[in-house]
């Protein structure tokens, strides 16, 4: 009886990923699919998840073999403790969960199962060359990623005591808190009062942005290019609250969601407007331009899973063409003396450096420094970063 509990959710599962087309994010389809069935308790939906995510988190490998076997030996190689699912129906494998990743590897090879890692990550021959192991990166995605908040000036005090309080074990350095993934901290900590929710990486561009807002000064003009969430952009005030901060993004509804953000985060002077970039030229001037473009997404694959197995070449393609013409355009508002910081969170090479060799080519900002912060050995994700500089022409 309790293996048929643990087979229906093999079942479920198979199920879900084979009606599954990349189309939105997994975790909405997952939510409509059990909100129409709610026969699903919250333990039934927790294993499910498990299930579907690790099939996910190894990309097209292993696709020589059932879905049911595939599910099966992704959550085997995922897991880094015993798993009820594999304990009811594959008792043989549970003594090795526990042995390191090349030994499962091994394991799985010995009982025909072989994964190819150049199959796990979609255009692997495309990995950035920065990456100096592309699968060690590649074989990092078998595991989720950790939660990482931004504590913000002068409430390292509040956060550690709020956490303290509500148990939850944390790691805390450099204005970083480091959680479990699954940690739930919207009734513990006020999100962009105290902290920010930003990745590791993600954070560590603030090198290149203070340096760019530090050569200006305190009255810095900084124009957020594509502001989305505003990440970014808090991290700018945090720097220097005195700068001058206009935001700007392709849709209405973000800049009204960034907006009550600001408001939480104490933000009360910036500008903010909409704006096609790729289209469309912007007037003035500004000290600083943060480009955080629109991008494949692929240095935080190891959050969203499913991207692994619906990326193509093709999408690439348009993703630096996009990222092309809006650099092009909003060069044009870097002051003489100014800087251009271009982000992406990606690990193609034709997003970061083919495209800054494409950038110094066809506008007339200089690159300063450019450098991939890579997250893997953290349980974080990758971000590139290029700082260019529009010279003083005589």
């Amino acid at each position: 009886m309790q293996n048929g509990r643990f087979f229906s959710y093999l079942n479920t599962a198979e199920r879900l990923v084979a009606g599954y087309h990349g189309d939105l994010p997994f975790h909405h389809y997952l939510r409509a699919f059990f909100r129409e069935n709610t026969k699903y308790g919250s333990k039934d939906r927790k294993q499910i998840s498990k299930l579907c995510y690790a099939y996910f988190r190894t990309g097209n490998a292993l696709s020589d073999h059932p879905v049911k076997d595939k599910i099966l030996a992704s959550l085997f190689l995922c897991s880094e403790e015993q798993e009820p699912v594999l304990n009811a129906l594959k008792p043989e494998w549970t003594a090795q969960v526990e042995y390191s990743l090349e030994e499962k590897i091994s394991f799985l090879e010995m009982v025909g199962f072989q994964l190819r890692i150049p199959e796990v990550f979609p255009l692997y021959e495309r990995i950035s060359g920065l990456i100096p192991d592309a699968s060690r990166f590649v074989l990092s995605h078998l595991v989720q990623p950790r939660l990482f908040l931004r504590v913000r000036p002068g409430r390292e005090e509040t956060v550690e005591s709020g956490l303290r309080k509500a148990g939850i074990p944390y790691n805390l350095f450099d204005h970083t808190i480091e959680l479990a993934n699954s940690t739930d901290i919207l009734n513990v900590l006020a999100t962009d009062k105290d902290v920010v929710v930003q990745d590791l990486s993600s954070q560590r561009t603030s090198k290149f942005l203070e340096r760019a807002i530090r050569d200006i000064g305190p009255q810095a003009r900084v124009w957020d290019c594509c502001a989305a969430s505003g990440g970014k952009s808090i991290m700018a005030f945090d720097i220097e609250p005195a700068i001058e901060l206009s935001v700007s993004d392709i849709r209405n509804s973000i800049l009204e969601n960034l907006s009550e953000r600001f408001k939480r985060a104490g933000i009360k002077k910036f500008h903010s407007f909409v704006a096609d970039l790729t289209v469309q030229e912007r007037s003035g001037f500004y000290d600083v331009v943060m480009a955080d473009v629109p991008c494949s997404g692929s240095g935080t694959w190891g959050r969203t899973p499913e991207e692994m197995s619906f990326f193509s070449s093709s999408k690439l393609e348009r993703y630096t063409e996009t990222q092309l013409k809006i650099v092009k355009n909003v060069s044009r508002n870097v002051k003489p003396g100014g800087s251009l910081l271009y982000l992406t969170c990606s690990v193609f090479r034709d997003e970061n450096e083919v495209m800054v060799e494409r950038i110094v080519k066809e506008t007339k900002l200089e690159l300063q420094s450019m450098e991939l912060v890579g997250g893997w050995e953290s349980s974080a994700d990758t971000m590139f970063m290029a700082l260019f500089h529009m010279p003083v022409r005589s």
